[in-house]
C-alpha cells in the first residue's frame, strides 16, 4: 500500500486577503445592524469579527445587546443584501494576491482556503477571479464545529488538501484568524494596514508584494520567526 504523502502548503483567508470583499461584508452588516438597533461602524466590525461566520457574529452581538432574532433568517437577509452589493461593486482581487497565488502554485505548494464566508460565496469569488485551478480545497466556517478564533477551519482545510501542518503557513488579515493560527501553532502572515499595532503573530506585511516563495519557505522552516527577511 502506498504511503499517504502530505504536502507543503499555504492556507489563505478569503475576504481581505484574496478578494476586496471584507469591506463589503462590513458595510452591509453595519447597515443591517443599525436597523436592528445595534450601532457599530464597518471598521470596528472588521477589526473584531473579520473571519467569523455570520451566525457566530450575529449571536455574539445579539447576546451582548440583549436581543433575540432568528439567526437563520438574519443570515439569509444579510446574504441577500451582500448579493446586491457584489452586483453593484463587483469582486476585485487584493493587490498582488493573484501573482502570489500563481507563484506558489507553480513552485509546488498546495493551496487551500479557510474562510468565514459560505462555500457558495467562496466559489463565487474563485470564479470571478478565475482562481479555481489553484486551490485544492475550500472550507467555510459553516462546515466546522467552531469558527475563528478557534483553529477548526484551518485544520480542516489542511486535512482536505493533504497539507502537512509542519510544512504549512497561513495568510490572514483578521485578528480572529491570527489567533486561530496561533492556537494551531501554524506560522501566520498578517496582512495589516498598521505594522505598529500589536497582533498575535510576528510576521506583519502591509502588502502581499512583500511576500514571496523564498520568504514563505524560510518562515515555514523557522516556525514564523522573522530572521530579518521582512
Amino acid at each position: 500500500m502506498m504511503k499517504n504523502i502530505k504536502n507543503k502548503g499555504v492556507l489563505f483567508d478569503l475576504d481581505g486577503v484574496i478578494s476586496d470583499t471584507q469591506d463589503m461584508h462590513a458595510e452591509v452588516e453595519s447597515e443591517y445592524l443599525r436597523e436592528l438597533n445595534i450601532h457599530i461602524d464597518p471598521q470596528a466590525l472588521s477589526a473584531r469579527f473579520a473571519g467569523f461566520g455570520d451566525k457566530q457574529m450575529f449571536n455574539t452581538l445579539f447576546a451582548e445587546h440583549g436581543l433575540r432574532h432568528p439567526i437563520d433568517e438574519i443570515s439569509k437577509e444579510k446574504w441577500a443584501r451582500m448579493t446586491v452589493k457584489v452586483e453593484q461593486c463587483g469582486i476585485r482581487a487584493i493587490p498582488h494576491a493573484i501573482e502570489l497565488i500563481d507563484s506558489l502554485y507553480k513552485s509546488g505548494f498546495v493551496l487551500a482556503i479557510a474562510s468565514g464566508s459560505p462555500v457558495k460565496f467562496i466559489e463565487q469569488v474563485m470564479e470571478a477571479l478565475s482562481l479555481q485551478k489553484y486551490f485544492a480545497a475550500y472550507v467555510s466556517a459553516d462546515e466546522v464545529a467552531h469558527g475563528k478564533p478557534a483553529p477548526d477551519v484551518f485544520l480542516e482545510a489542511a486535512k482536505r488538501a493533504n497539507i502537512d501542518l509542519n510544512q504549512c503557513l497561513i495568510i490572514e488579515d483578521g485578528i480572529s484568524g491570527m489567533q486561530a493560527a496561533a492556537t494551531a501553532e501554524i506560522p501566520c502572515i498578517a496582512l495589516v494596514k498598521d505594522k505598529n499595532k500589536k497582533y498575535p503573530t510576528d510576521i506583519l506585511v502591509s502588502s502581499l508584494q512583500e511576500v514571496n516563495v523564498e520568504k514563505i519557505l524560510q518562515w515555514q522552516n523557522n516556525k514564523g520567526k522573522l530572521l530579518g527577511v521582512v
